[in-house]
């Protein structure tokens, strides 16, 4: 068919005084690629190496697996060479071909050039790409897909650079117990191998189905919204520490056990652990404006989490799961932790 086709549109091209051999051409075609069209036909025409670029380069973009152009006093001794040049560019440096396309087959004729793209993606994959600019917008482009619970996501970042995805989305759960109820495995390929431009395809894996942890939200919420609500508007940040501290720990008898889905199982089913404690308190604090900080490190030489709460300007620790009544600590006062004292501001008990 593509042989045809070439016979066709070569035949047409004499006919409209389009030739190698004298140099003379009469086009009626625009110098602008056309919208690619289906079946058979002339889609457009190309007279350099630029436009001859650009034209697959626009065929990727919208999809197109067929076109048909006439090569306008192209240098015949080159076209092959430019033809070859242009498919290697959209299929190892132009991110969108790299990701998208299997195979580039194309065929030189007299006058005429015929170009088939097989890809190795769907159209409606291919139209669910997110451009976004940088890695904030990578890292927003993520926040939005895990309140989502997707399973993948597909990016092309422009002000690309290496950076760890399991990190940002560990992160971003543990800033957001109220809507991220488990966090998930994730791996990532990106296309080309090189360059400051690229699209990134993240594949998100849960232990959990997407209805049951969007139920599991549904349950959540509400009690973080309580939690604002139990406590007084007028009272001072001391107090309002105190009573969401109260709120928490009087809330279940608890069972001590980690959990894959921890905000959930530690408002809904009194199971918790020291991690699930710190992350709930640091987003139930944050909602109502309270400064608190989540952080790792060991107690007594095991693994454990507690928070950091600024009360009046001065800096202290406080461990919900160590001690049951409010109980406010400084540095000092912390001898059987350890942590990473650089990491985190110094609780002095002084206002700063």
């Amino acid at each position: 068919m593509r042989g045809r086709a070439l016979a066709a549109l070569a035949l047409a091209a004499l006919l409209c005084g389009c030739s190698w051999m004298d140099g003379s051409y009469v086009s009626v075609t625009p110098h602008e690629v056309a919208q690619s069209q289906t079946g058979e036909g002339i889609t457009g025409t190309v007279r350099n190496y630029a436009e001859l670029r650009s034209a697959l380069v626009r065929m990727v973009d919208e999809g197109s697996t067929e076109a048909l152009f006439t090569l306008e006093a192209y240098p015949r001794d080159v076209a092959q060479e430019d033809v070859d040049r242009a498919v290697e560019y959209v299929t190892k440096i132009y991110p969108i071909g790299s990701y998208a396309v299997a195979s580039i087959d194309t065929e030189v004729g007299t006058g005429a050039l015929s170009v088939d793209i097989t890809y190795s993606h769907t159209a409606q994959e291919l139209a669910s790409i997110r451009t976004v600019r940088g890695m904030d917008g990578a890292e927003k482009a993520i926040a939005e897909a895990l309140d989502e619970c997707a399973d993948k996501l597909v990016l092309q970042i422009s002000g690309f650079r290496d950076v760890d995805y399991n990190e940002i989305v560990a992160a971003y759960a543990q800033r957001n117990p109220d809507r991220v109820m488990e966090t998930p495995r994730v791996t990532f390929q990106d296309w080309p191998d090189r360059g400051e431009e690229k699209v990134v395809e993240l594949l998100f894996f849960y232990q959990t189905d997407r209805e049951t942890l969007r139920a599991m939200r549904e349950q959540v919420q509400p009690v973080f919204s309580s939690a604002a609500l139990y406590v007084s508007g007028q009272a001072s940040e001391g107090t309002k520490f105190s009573q969401l501290h109260a709120f928490l720990t009087e809330r279940f008898d608890y069972r001590l056990q980690s959990s894959r889905t921890p905000s959930y199982s530690l408002l809904c089913e009194g199971v918790g652990d020291s991690r699930a404690f710190a992350q709930v308190y640091a987003a139930m604090c944050s909602r109502i404006g309270l400064e608190a900080e989540f952080i790792s490190g060991t107690r007594a030489g095991e693994k454990h989490h507690w928070n950091l709460v600024r009360i009046d300007g001065a800096w202290y620790h406080l461990d919900l799961l160590a001690f049951p009544q409010f109980r406010p600590m400084t540095d000092a006062e912390m001898t059987d932790y350890d942590w990473d004292r650089e990491a985190y501001p110094a609780a002095t008990g002084i206002a700063e």
